[in-house]
């Protein structure tokens, strides 16, 4: 097998945590490089830790595949600049990088509202970094667009719990066409980019919606 390296943003996330293992698993890839703000204290001899500063970094790593896992609330942000560097600015920094770099395939999770005319400022954020990537040349390009993510976080957000004890009820009744408004487990979503990403078949930009994520449930 010709393995490749894979470059991963966000791995002290929820989704990230759970993406990393299973890239630090997979025999897909070979090297694993992850960007940190601060050392995250996992040994593998897979694993190429960076520690950067988002803001002043303009290196890349030499990596096939880039995986983005990056998001925060206004909340944890405390306002809605901060909120879009993360979730907006920092992704299409490093996607544009590491494209000049050459890598080929870049995986993003965005959400399932995303829409530029949205009321939220969450869906149109979400929205702009779709584009802004879209416009960045990659030959495959794969969003990832998941309801409700669910799992332990390591901050616990206060509404997130309640919205998803709720979501967990109203799956019950969510099915058929309403399926997609499920909440979907943030493993289901590191599976579904692992499986993405090693499909060769798959070019051009292409959206994931969060049935088809819930699929890896």
């Amino acid at each position: 097998m010709n393995q490749k390296a894979a470059l991963l943003l966000g791995a002290t996330g929820l989704t990230g945590g759970h993406l990393l293992q299973l890239l630090l698993e997979s025999e897909e890839y070979s090297t694993i490089y992850i960007y940190v703000r601060r050392s995250i204290g996992i040994q593998s001899p897979k694993l190429k830790e960076i520690i950067i500063d988002f803001d002043s970094y303009a290196g890349s790593v030499d990596a096939d595949t880039v995986f983005c896992c990056l998001g925060t609330t206004i909340k944890i942000a405390k306002t809605k600049d901060a909120f879009k560097k993360v979730d907006l600015e920092y992704p299409v920094k490093i996607a544009q990088l590491q494209f000049n770099a050459g890598s080929k395939r870049f995986l993003v999770i965005s959400a399932m509202g995303a829409a530029s005319d949205s009321l939220f400022f969450y869906s149109r954020v979400k929205a702009e970094m779709e584009k802004l990537l879209s416009n960045i040349g990659y030959p495959r390009l794969q969003i990832f667009r998941p309801a409700l993510i669910t799992g332990e976080r390591k901050e616990p957000r206060a509404g997130e719990k309640i919205a998803s004890g709720i979501n967990q009820l109203l799956n019950y009744i969510l099915i058929g066409p309403l399926r997609k408004y499920q909440s979907v487990s943030a493993i289901a979503i590191a599976k579904c980019m692992i499986a993405y990403s090693k499909d060769p078949s798959i070019f051009g930009t292409v959206i994931i919606s969060s049935d088809r994520i819930k699929d890896f449930e």
